[in-house]
């Protein structure tokens, strides 16, 4: 079974455990060695199942578009009022899922956009020009998930492949980079229903969006 590469695994990342009976928890990257990860635990959490050195774990990690799911052994754990931290041995590939698995909440919220030029490369929020941030256009979603996310956009900006995207969740404040997907055409003269993925969102950020996601599909 393959290792995954520790590179995209940084410190404050969130893993989701996963239980025998497929709940999860969350687990905090502390601390990531060349052969090792250092994880801590809040076992207050409703889902929490204790974990003992040696014990197999599985878990997932958010790496780009796509969710990874992996396993590991448990080399050490110690325990500490209400944390629990834990070594693991480099985590071992398991299964990709797909953007299209995640899973999708329909809901209508406020959300703001702005269309990037074509043929440039958006590796980042910084490769945005500031002019883009202050022309942000007011519409609304029909569908969010961690993969991606679908709303309404102006005819007048059709076609478009990228967009700056801005939203609140609860009181934070997501900002991504978004590749059209899809394209839906609606009876509505001005708008179209256009799906987005991720192209570029903050590991935190998209991490909040899940959570939402899940909070809400409950």
């Amino acid at each position: 079974m393959q290792c995954i590469d520790l590179n995209f695994i940084k410190v404050n990342d969130i893993v989701k455990f996963i239980n025998p009976d497929k709940t999860l928890f969350d687990g905090i990257v502390k601390k990531v060695f060349d052969n090792c990860i250092g994880i801590v635990i809040d076992t207050k959490q409703e889902k929490y199942k204790n974990l003992n050195k040696g014990k197999f774990v599985e878990f997932i990690v958010i790496h780009e578009n796509e969710a990874i799911r992996c396993m590991s052994t448990v080399l050490g754990c110690k325990e500490d009022k209400f944390e629990l931290s834990i070594i693991i041995d480099i985590p071992k590939f398991i299964t990709g899922i797909e953007r299209r698995e995640f899973k999708r909440l329909p809901i209508i919220m406020d959300i703001e956009y702005s269309p990037l030029p074509d043929g440039k490369s958006y590796d980042s929020l910084k490769d945005i020009e500031a002019m883009y941030f202050r022309c942000l256009k007011k519409t609304y979603t029909i569908d969010i998930s961690g993969g991606g996310i679908c709303f309404m956009v102006s005819k007048d900006d059709l076609p478009l492949k990228f967009s700056l995207v801005t939203f609140t969740l609860k009181n934070d404040k997501i900002t991504a980079i978004c590749k059209e997907t899809r394209t839906e055409n609606t009876n509505d003269f001005k708008y179209n229903k256009i799906g987005f993925k991720y192209y570029y969102i903050e590991k935190q950020q998209r991490q909040l969006v899940l959570d939402f996601v899940s909070q809400k599909s409950k």
